[in-house]
């Protein structure tokens, strides 16, 4: 993630086409950062924003992008939250809770994924300019294309780790996480959100 972020390199290091897809789940920005990848269980989920400044999602795997982070799941263990969560801080501390709680071994990264009804969640696309030829932290952050959605049922994937700061989680944060709505026609990367009362979250499962 660092070089992308500074403009370092901003080519291709995965090439989707050539990983197995059954049990994939995966997130990632697009080629030259020019939109989301998420994949659940091999189903791919790529949105890019329009020449309107419209959300578009389509499910080809034989894109690329800069870097990624994913992991192949067998199975889940499902686990009932009772409560809201207000914010990523809060997602983090209750994935590392639950986690250790279920024997999980928080100082080794692992994906998680959470089913929810959400009061809002707002989640940004990244859009690169096709002109734009150079890159930093701050055209990054412009090139981040807002969207809210407001009492939606979907999905969150992410993944934890204490120790890939500047590698796949930015700084400060352990955990990089991204929205699939229900419907299928909303997805990308989490800023904020607020869940309705009641969350599953969904741990790998300890193979035995």
């Amino acid at each position: 993630m660092k070089p992308v972020m500074m403009g370092q390199d901003l080519s291709n290091h995965l090439y989707w086409d050539t990983l197995q897809k059954e049990q994939l789940y995966a997130i990632a920005p697009l080629g030259r950062i020019e939109g989301e990848v998420t994949v659940m269980s091999g189903e791919f989920f790529v949105s890019q924003v329009n020449a309107n400044g419209l959300e578009e999602v389509s499910s080809s795997s034989s894109i690329h992008s800069p870097f990624a982070v994913y992991a192949y799941v067998r199975n889940w263990k499902a686990i009932e939250w009772k409560g809201t969560i207000t914010s990523e801080e809060q997602l983090q501390q209750v994935i590392e809770q639950v986690a250790k709680e279920h024997g999980l071994d928080t100082e080794e990264a692992f994906p998680f994924r959470v089913i929810a009804e959400f009061k809002q969640i707002n989640y940004h696309i990244i859009s690169k300019p096709a002109d734009e030829e150079t890159h930093n932290h701050e055209l990054h952050n412009k090139a981040k294309k807002q969207f809210v959605t407001k009492d939606v049922r979907g999905e969150l994937l992410g993944f934890f780790s204490k120790h890939h700061e500047g590698v796949f989680t930015h700084r400060r944060h352990w955990i990089h996480t991204h929205f699939v709505a229900e419907n299928k026609q909303q997805t990308g990367h989490v800023e904020s959100f607020r869940t309705k009362w009641k969350v599953v979250i969904f741990l790998p499962m300890i193979e035995k």
